[in-house]
């Protein structure tokens, strides 16, 4: 890969570019911020739990049976038994409200998120907002020195009435004014909904299940198990959190770049090196299932690539994505779709590696030599050359071309700069960009 175009300012990427990047940030924020704080939640609950145990030994009279254990506390002792139960008390239920507060959160980035998508669309398409029913009155409209200034007025309260709507309403939304099917064959439709009305019952009801929550979830084939009914108390597992955090993102990126390339398809250079970083990204932080998801959808849903390196490249990461997540035949057959011979060296390369045809990688990694296509950082640093690493073949080619023998000890060493973006372009191209991380 040669150097990418630096991103546009005040375009395409200072919009949505920018949006989804931060959007992401934010929801990774969340995810991660779960297992750190549950955990220091539930190690202060322990520490207080075990305080206030021997205590009631040491103070108090303990009568335990199979099925309870009550505690008579001294009235001499009552306050300090009281201070150390409360302490306890408080990290317990923190420990059962994180969670929960975690996924309100979450969606409401999402919301947040969706409202600047808008704003973006209605500033740079004001054709769409000419079209809003929205009315305003003499009297508010003469508190305005400028059309300019109405125009924002009208515009707020256009994403406003969006954002007050359901989420499937959101969509229907933007499937009529955009012209675009959203949901279809949208795999992870339902879990969003879900998702979604699980974080309303925790903002209007505690997370007491509704006759709207099962209604909602019905109507869009929603799997909330047999054994939620109306009255059931939801809860937030870890795993239902990191799960929720994956679909929430996998919505929001794919919503991003649909929008991005249906309404704005001069910028499509832009969009495909975008969602090249984001899914080199998972794969490099070891989250296939959401990589796989994502790169599906560049691949066979998102049409008209800009280049063909870039669908080259998405390609490639689409397959190691599969095979890195245990399902080499998948990864084999995607790249069979493609008749690698007719490309690039370093698309020969990735293709060869992947199929694990190590005789013929290792030549591929002499005829790209010292000043190729890929650097003797990238074979350090690429995800795709995990299983290449300990071949002999890999070792051979690597010290016969860069005249040193190949040990990732040295990464310690290295100097932290901006390395490319997943596998390679086409040779000659100048399509790749710097690997972000998250």
């Amino acid at each position: 890969m040669t150097k990418e175009k630096s991103l546009k300012a005040g375009n395409s990427v200072s919009s949505f570019g920018k949006e989804i990047d931060s959007f992401t940030k934010h929801i990774d924020a969340i995810g991660h911020a779960l297992v750190v704080l549950v955990y220091a939640a539930q190690k202060m609950s322990e520490g207080y739990r075990e305080d206030l145990t021997k205590f009631e030994e040491q103070h108090c009279e303990i009568d335990q049976s199979e099925d309870q254990r009550s505690v008579k506390v001294p009235h001499a002792h009552f306050r300090a038994w009281n201070s150390k139960f409360r302490n306890y008390e408080r990290f317990s239920v923190a420990g059962s409200l994180l969670p929960k507060s975690l996924l309100v959160s979450m969606v409401s980035q999402y919301d947040a998120y969706l409202g600047r998508l808008l704003r973006i669309v209605f500033l740079r398409c004001p054709g769409i907002l000419n079209s809003s029913e929205k009315k305003i009155s003499f009297e508010t409209l003469s508190q305005f020195s400028t059309i300019e200034s109405a125009r924002e007025y009208i515009l707020e309260k256009e994403v406003e009435s969006i954002l007050r709507s359901s989420h499937s309403e959101q969509f229907r939304w933007m499937e009529q004014k955009f012209k675009i099917k959203l949901t279809v064959d949208l795999k992870t439709w339902p879990e969003f909904i879900e998702i979604t009305e699980r974080r309303n019952l925790f903002v209007h009801t505690g997370g007491i299940v509704s006759s709207q929550y099962l209604s909602v979830c019905k109507f869009h084939n929603c799997n909330v198990g047999e054994d939620v009914k109306e009255g059931y108390q939801l809860n937030v597992p870890q795993a239902y959190l990191e799960k929720a955090s994956d679909c929430v993102l996998d919505i929001a990126v794919k919503l991003g770049h649909v929008l991005w390339r249906k309404l704005f398809p001069d910028e499509r250079e832009d969009a495909d090196g975008h969602i090249q970083r984001i899914t080199y990204d998972l794969i490099d932080n070891r989250r296939y299932p959401l990589a796989i998801s994502l790169l599906d959808f560049a691949t066979t849903v998102l049409k008209n690539h800009s280049s063909e390196a870039r669908f080259l490249a998405l390609t490639v990461n689409r397959a190691q994505a599969y095979k890195w997540n245990g399902n080499a035949k998948r990864c084999m057959s995607i790249l069979r779709e493609i008749d690698w011979s007719a490309k690039g060296d370093e698309f020969r390369l990735a293709e060869s590696v992947l199929a694990e045809d190590w005789s013929r990688a290792a030549q591929l990694v002499k005829r790209i030599g010292r000043d190729g296509p890929v650097s003797k950082q990238e074979y350090r640093d690429w995800p795709l050359f995990r299983d290449f690493h300990p071949r002999v073949e890999f070792l051979e080619s690597y010290k016969e071309v860069f005249g040193e023998d190949f040990t990732k000890e040295s990464e310690i060493k290295k100097e932290k700069v901006p390395t490319k973006t997943m596998s390679p372009t086409m040779s000659g191209s100048d399509l790749t960009k710097s690997k972000i991380v998250f």
